[in-house]
C-alpha cells in the first residue's frame, strides 16, 4: 500500500463526496419536504439516485466521478431523513420501537450486501455494470415505493 501516490487520497475523497452533499443538504431537504410532503421529496431522491447512477457507469474520469458521487449525495439527503419521517408519521407509538429497529436492521443488511453483491457484479463484469445494477434496484425500490406507500396514501 505504500507509495501509491496520491490514488489513496483521492478515492478517500470520492467516498466522502456523498456525505458532505448529504450533510448540507438533508436540513433543507427536511425542511423542504415538511411544507410540500415527505413523499415527494422520497420521490425526487429516487429519480435523482437513478439518473446519478445510471451516469456514472459511463464516466471518463475522476472529476466526472467526483461530480456525479457528490450528486448522489443529494439523493441520499432526500431519502434517508425523509424515511425516517415517513415512518415516524405512520407508525402507531406503541411500535415505534420495532419499527425503527426493523429501519436500522434493513440498513446494515444493506451495507453487508450492497458490497457483496457489487463486488461480484465487478468481478463477473466491470464497475459499470455496479452503477446499472445500482440504478436498477432504485428502479425496483420506486416502483415498490409507488405500489405499497402511495397507493395507500391515496385512498
Amino acid at each position: 500500500m505504500h507509495n501509491q501516490g496520491n490514488y489513496v487520497f483521492v478515492a478517500g475523497i470520492i467516498a466522502a463526496l456523498p456525505v458532505i452533499a448529504t450533510f448540507f443538504a438533508a436540513p433543507r431537504f427536511g425542511a423542504w419536504g415538511d411544507k410540500i410532503g415527505t413523499e415527494k421529496i422520497i420521490l425526487l431522491g429516487m429519480y435523482g439516485a437513478i439518473i446519478f447512477f445510471g451516469l456514472t457507469a459511463f464516466v471518463q474520469n475522476t472529476w466526472q466521478l467526483g461530480i456525479l458521487r457528490f450528486l448522489v449525495g443529494f439523493s441520499d439527503a432526500c431519502l434517508f431523513p425523509q424515511v425516517q419521517t415517513m415512518l415516524t408519521k405512520n407508525t402507531p407509538t406503541y411500535a415505534t420501537g420495532r419499527i425503527f429497529s426493523w429501519n436500522q436492521s434493513a440498513m446494515y443488511i444493506g451495507n453487508i450486501c450492497g458490497p457483496l453483491i457489487g463486488s461480484t457484479i465487478s468481478g463477473l463484469t466491470n464497475y459499470n455494470y455496479v452503477f446499472l445494477a445500482t440504478a436498477a434496484l432504485v428502479v425496483l425500490n420506486l416502483i415498490l415505493f409507488h405500489v405499497n406507500v402511495l397507493k395507500n396514501m391515496k385512498k
